[in-house]
C-alpha cells in the first residue's frame, strides 16, 4: 500500500489495518494514555483516536490524511499527517517525504463545532495557526491543547476538558477545519517546494485508491467520536468500628444511671437504681491513589503488508529454509521504487500459523527509502502497548538466518516507548541472479497495565 494511501482504521482492528472503511459508526475503543493512567476516570467519554473521520468524503475513516508537494495532478513526493490524542492535546504527526528535507510545518485550525449539530458549525476557512517543531524520521510534530479548542483556562479540570471534547458523550463528538502546510527541499539542494493537504477524495476504486478530488476545498475537515474510558474504578477499603459501653451506680436514697457512648451522656435520677447501655457505629470508606502502570511482557510483533487488489505483499517466513524460518512471520520484497513511495502495514502479535484473524493488531509500520535508496523504518503503536526491542533485516533472499537477534539493525532495551525509528538508514541489499531484497519487521512489545499481575505472554 502506498502511503499516501494509508487510512485510519476500525478501532476494533486499531491503526494498522489497512483496509478502508466508511462508517460513521465504528467500534469502540479505550485506548487512551490519560484513562490508563488514573483510574478515578473510570467511565468518563474520551476522545477516540481511532475514530477519526472526513466529513467531506462521507466521514470515511481516516486518522493519516494525504499530504503531498508540487503539482496536484502530478505530485512530485506524498506524505502523511498521522493525528494522535496524547495527554490533553491533539498531536499532528507530518511524515517525511522519501527524496526531500522537511524545513517547516503549520496546521492552520478552527472548531466547526458538534458534529451532531450542523446548524451550529462556524464557517471555514481555518485561521488560527499552530507552529510545529522537527520530529523523529524526519517529520514535523505539532500539538493543539484541548484547552485552546474549547477556549477554556488551561487549568481546567481533566474532567471539563473530557466534558468538552465530548458533547455528547460516549458517540460522535466535535469537528474541526484543518489546513496542513509547510516546505521540503530536495536532498541533494535545489528550491523549496510547498506541502498541503490532499483534496477531498470524490471518487474511489475498488481498493480505495482516489480517483478525483475536488479542488475547490483549501481545507480538510476532521472529526472524531468518544469512548468511555473502560479502565477499572479505583479500588475503595471500608473499615467499621463497633463501640458499646454500660454504666451503672446505686444509692440507699437515690439512684443515679450514667449512660455513656462514644458520642453523648445523660443523667437521670430516681427512687431506684436503674442501668443503661448504648452502641455507636462508625463506617468510613477512603479511595487509594490511582495505582502506577506495570509494565508486562506481550509478545513478538511482526509487520504484515495488506494484500492490494487481491494480490499479496507478504510471504510468509516459513516458506524460506534459513535457520530459525520454521516459524510465523513474514518478510516483505519491496522495490527502491516502492520504499521511496512509501509501504506500510499493520503490525501483529500472535498470530500462530500465520493466522491473522488469531493475532492483535498493535499499531502499524512504515518503511520509506530515500533518493539514496537508504531505508528507514517506523514503529507505531497503540496504546497501552509499548516496544522493549527492535528488530530489522534487510537482505536478499534467500533467507540465511531468521532469528531476530541476527537481522541487519538491532535495538535492544527501547524504554516502553511507542515509536520507534533506525537512526541511521538502511542500504539498500543490490542482489545478484535476479534475487529480491527482503525486509522483515519485527519487535519485542511489551503491555502497560495497572492489574496486580502479569498476563501470560500472547506469543514467541
Amino acid at each position: 500500500m502506498k502511503l499516501s494511501q494509508i487510512t485510519t482504521f476500525a478501532a476494533g482492528c486499531g491503526l494498522a489495518a489497512a483496509t478502508v472503511i466508511d462508517t460513521r459508526h465504528l467500534l469502540k475503543r479505550w485506548n487512551y494514555d490519560v484513562c490508563l493512567k488514573d483510574c478515578t476516570l473510570a467511565g468518563i467519554p474520551m476522545p477516540d483516536k481511532n475514530t477519526f473521520q472526513l466529513p467531506l468524503e462521507g466521514f470515511r475513516s481516516e486518522q493519516c490524511p494525504p499530504t503531498f508537494a508540487g503539482p496536484q495532478d502530478a505530485p512530485l513526493a506524498t506524505s502523511t499527517v498521522c493525528l494522535d490524542f496524547v495527554g490533553t492535546y491533539l498531536y499532528f504527526n507530518f511524515t517525511s517525504f522519501p527524496g526531500y528535507t522537511m524545513t517547516s510545518a503549520v496546521v492552520t485550525w478552527q472548531v466547526m463545532g458538534n458534529i451532531d449539530t450542523p446548524s451550529t458549525w462556524t464557517s471555514p476557512p481555518p485561521t488560527t495557526t499552530v507552529d510545529c517543531t522537527p520530529g523523529s524520521a524526519g517529520g514535523y510534530v505539532c500539538r493543539l491543547a484541548f484547552s485552546d479548542i474549547l477556549q477554556v483556562p488551561s487549568t481546567t479540570s481533566i474532567v471539563d476538558l473530557m466534558a468538552g471534547m465530548c458533547p455528547n458523550t460516549d458517540r460522535e463528538a466535535q469537528g474541526l477545519y484543518l489546513e496542513f502546510s509547510g516546505e521540503i527541499v530536495p536532498v541533494g539542494g535545489g528550491a523549496p517546494i510547498t506541502l498541503q493537504q490532499q483534496f477531498p477524495c470524490t471518487s474511489r476504486a475498488s481498493d480505495g485508491t482516489c480517483l478525483a478530488w475536488d479542488t475547490s476545498y483549501a481545507y480538510t475537515e476532521i472529526s472524531y467520536r468518544c469512548s468511555s474510558c473502560n479502565v477499572s474504578p479505583c479500588p475503595s477499603t471500608t473499615s467499621s468500628s463497633m463501640i458499646a459501653s454500660s454504666t451503672t451506680t446505686s444509692s440507699t436514697t437515690s439512684s443515679s444511671t450514667t449512660s455513656s457512648t462514644t458520642s453523648s451522656t445523660t443523667t437521670t435520677s430516681s427512687s431506684s437504681s436503674s442501668s443503661s447501655s448504648s452502641t455507636t457505629s462508625t463506617t468510613s470508606t477512603t479511595s487509594s491513589a490511582p495505582p502506577s502502570l506495570k509494565t508486562c511482557g506481550f509478545g513478538t510483533v511482526f509487520g504484515y503488508e495488506n494484500p492490494v487488489g487481491g494480490v499479496q505483499k507478504s510471504t510468509t517466513l516459513n516458506t524460506q529454509s534459513g535457520q530459525g524460518c520454521n516459524r510465523w512471520g513474514w518478510y516483505e520484497t519491496p522495490t527502491v521504487a516502492e520504499l521511496q513511495g512509501g509501504i506500510s502495514g499493520p503490525l501483529y502479535v500472535g498470530a500462530g500459523g500465520n493466522d491473522i484473524t488469531k493475532a492483535v493488531n498493535v499499531g502499524i509500520w512504515v518503511a520509506t527509502a530515500n533518493a539514496q535508496g537508504r531505508v528507514t523504518v517506523t514503529y507505531l503503536l497503540n496504546p497501552p502497548y509499548a516496544l522493549g526491542e527492535v528488530h530489522i533485516n534487510l537482505v536478499c533472499l534467500p533467507l540465511a538466518k531468521c532469528a531476530p537477534g541476527q537481522y541487519t539493525y538491532n535495538a535492544g532495551a527501547i524504554p516502553n516507548l511507542p515509536t520507534w525509528s533506525n537512526p541511521t538508514p538502511l542500504v539498500y541489499p543490490t542482489c545478484s541472479g535476479g534475487s529480491k531484497a527482503a525486509l522483515i519487521v519485527h519487535a519485542a512489545v511489551n503491555i502497560l497495565t495497572v492489574t496486580a499481575t502479569c498476563p501470560p505472554p500472547t506469543a514467541v
